[in-house]
């Protein structure tokens, strides 16, 4: 629900919205930018008053909030927020922040659509629920969500059975043969790929990977976003992950 103050250019507005925290920095003064994903306007960067901050708003956080500033200022003041809801399981458990962390600065590089987009959100929200309540597999549930955020985005990448042993970035579809430049999924990572196309986020503890796999796998899926969004996507968060699951 939207709740307006104005409807002219340049008059003030008030809305509430549900947001995803994608990062928090600080600013200046008392005053933090907290870049979000929301359901009804898409990307958003709002600056947040610390003396309204409950708590830092960690990566991932599910938020219902209202902001207010101009139509057309780049950006909104959060003016109140509440957790909805709160996430103890994963601010508590190490594989999981690490995770929410990767997953968010990732989210953080790739959504770039200051318009609304009602089913990649709803995917966001749950994936994020999914992993607060997952019990088995957690290592391998970023490797999950990287594929299958590639449909959402319009990056859909076709799979049957009978695919072929290799994955080719640049036509995004699978090959029979090798193919004739470096941006491809090797035999193994193609093996990966087909894995996590076909599971749900239920069974992600059947998939066993080592970390170095876990590893060579991630930055595959980020070649393959880096080759759609012509642009070199580089995680710091990266090195934190990997470190935890070797």
């Amino acid at each position: 629900m939207i709740f307006f103050g104005g409807r002219f250019l340049g008059v003030p507005f008030f809305y509430s919205m549900r947001g995803i925290v994608l990062n928090q920095i600080n600013y200046r003064d008392n005053l933090d930018i907290v870049y979000l994903y929301s359901d009804e306007r898409g990307r958003r960067t709002c600056l947040l008053n610390r003396r309204k901050r409950m708590r830092r708003l960690a990566p991932l956080s599910l938020i219902d909030f209202e902001s207010s500033g101009r139509e057309k200022s780049e950006m909104q003041h959060i003016k109140e927020y509440v957790f909805s809801p709160l996430l103890p399981d994963i601010a508590a458990d190490a594989r999981k922040s690490a995770i929410a962390m990767f997953s968010a600065e990732f989210l953080y590089k790739v959504l770039r659509e200051e318009e609304a987009n009602p089913s990649l959100f709803l995917f966001l929200d749950a994936s994020v629920r999914i992993l607060e309540f997952l019990a088995e597999g957690v290592a391998n549930f970023h490797l999950h969500f990287m594929v299958q955020l590639a449909k959402h985005l319009g990056f859909s990448i076709p799979f049957n059975k009978a695919a072929g042993k290799y994955f080719d970035i640049k036509l995004c579809e699978f090959a029979r043969l090798k193919p004739p430049h470096p941006q491809f999924f090797d035999p193994e990572n193609t093996r990966i790929l087909a894995a996590l196309l076909d599971l749900s986020s239920d069974c992600l503890g059947e998939i066993k990977l080592s970390g170095s796999q876990r590893t060579a796998f991630a930055n595959l899926m980020l070649n393959f976003y880096s080759f759609r969004f012509d642009h070199h996507i580089n995680l710091k968060s990266a090195d934190v992950l990997h470190e935890i699951f070797l």
